[in-house]
């Protein structure tokens, strides 16, 4: 549960939503509700146009389908444009959010549009709970919200209303991604908001696939789409719930299922065979030898795996500069041969770059290995950090 108060800056903010796009700048639920009902429908009406006809129009053609005689909930419903526009495609609608002015405006609209049979409401409290809901859901939509306080908030949030996902339902949300925030000067979190969304945004941060593997952990899920659009500007991903009952929390030991290893304590092999202690946190450069795939570095995984325990999946996160040519990282299983689905290729760049590999079966594993992916020279990197854990 989050302390009392914790969501009031939150909350002054969103009571402000983007006026369809975010190139349209914003509107004040508040003053929405100011408005007579047919100034009202009207105004709302052109804000949901403009979000249909621009770079979000592909939604709908997406997911109406999708959500006909479905139930969805969804985290921070801001003004109701995609959700009102799902239930007149015959969607069952939950809006959830922390603003009680958004949620009144979107009843509003929706007994105008004679919607208000479909669509039902939660006010988001401190608390971060979703009990009053039912455990039927079908599809959790979180567009572009929990991104927007700190990840142990969202955490919280996300394992709760994770409960009330039917086994083999969607999570689908939108981010903003790493490349973004590289983009505009890599600030802290608490200021990047107010480049996003406004000087009056307390909160913006930055999300990949796996770090929001991580927020819904240990919840098993199965990527369905994991695309960027818009020039980098956001990133789209739709996940299917893979266990075989609901979700609780309570069912796993999250406290082991938790655990990580820091692999820079491990012996590595170089290429040249010579065994040694790597200092990878001292930022130790490291040469692949010449040639197509020629191996660098290689670190034995048996006694990682050992101290991860039980674990099923497993993924190694790495941060890595490239200073010339290209690497691949890549895990490696017990017959000497790579994982198709775990490798990464990382470019030479003045930055550093993430990567994670992941492997459905951890058990199999036997090695990560760094190569050289450019033939006829050498490729030269250094290792900032390696930590393999569990995975979902």
């Amino acid at each position: 549960m989050a302390a009392p108060g914790t969501l009031d800056r939150y909350r002054e903010k969103w009571r402000e939503a983007p006026r369809g796009s975010d190139t349209d700048g914003r509107v004040f639920s508040s003053d929405l509700l100011a408005l007579d009902d047919d100034l009202l429908l009207a105004r709302w009406d052109e804000m949901a146009a403009r979000r249909y006809g621009g770079e979000l129009g592909w939604l709908g053609p997406l997911y109406f389908d999708t959500f006909r005689d479905r139930r969805v909930v969804e985290l921070g419903s801001g003004l109701g444009f995609d959700g009102l526009r799902f239930a007149a495609h015959g969607a069952h609608w939950t809006f959830a959010d922390i603003v009680p002015d958004n949620l009144a405006v979107i009843r509003r609209i929706a007994a105008l549009k004679g919607l208000g049979e479909r669509v039902r409401y939660h006010l988001i409290g401190d608390d971060l709970s979703f009990a009053a809901l039912p455990y039927n859901y079908d599809a959790i939509w979180v567009f572009g919200s929990i991104h927007h306080v700190p990840f142990e908030i969202a955490r919280r949030e996300a394992l709760d209303v994770l409960g009330h996902l039917k086994p083999g339902g969607r999570w689908m949300e939108l981010v903003y991604p790493r490349e973004r925030w590289l983009r505009e000067g890599a600030p802290p979190f608490d200021q990047w908001g107010k480049l996003t969304d406004g000087e009056r945004t307390p909160w913006a941060e930055w999300h990949d696939i796996e770090k929001v593997r991580r927020r819904l952990f240990p919840a098993p899920m199965r990527t369905i789409l994991d695309f960027e659009f818009c020039a980098h500007n956001y990133r789209w991903f739709d996940f299917q719930y893979a266990g075989d009952k609901p979700f609780r929390a309570n069912d796993y030991d999250v406290a082991a299922l938790s655990r990580s290893v820091d692999l820079s304590a491990e012996p590595f092999v170089l290429s040249k065979g010579a065994r040694r202690r790597p200092f990878w946190s001292r930022e130790l450069s490291f040469a692949c030898p010449p040639g197509l795939f020629a191996d660098a570095v290689r670190v034995d995984l048996f006694a990682p795996l050992r101290t991860l325990g039980d674990a099923t999946g497993v993924a190694v996160d790495l941060e890595e500069t490239v200073s010339d040519g290209a690497v691949g990282i890549g895990l490696v299983d017990a017959d000497g041969a790579y994982l198709p689905a775990a490798e990464a290729v990382l470019e030479s760049g003045p930055a550093s770059r993430l990567a994670t590999l992941r492997a459905v079966e951890g058990g199999r594993l036997a090695v990560l290995a760094f190569r050289n992916l450019c033939a006829g020279r050498r490729s030269s990197f250094v290792v900032h950090r390696a930590v393999m854990r569990a995975a979902n």
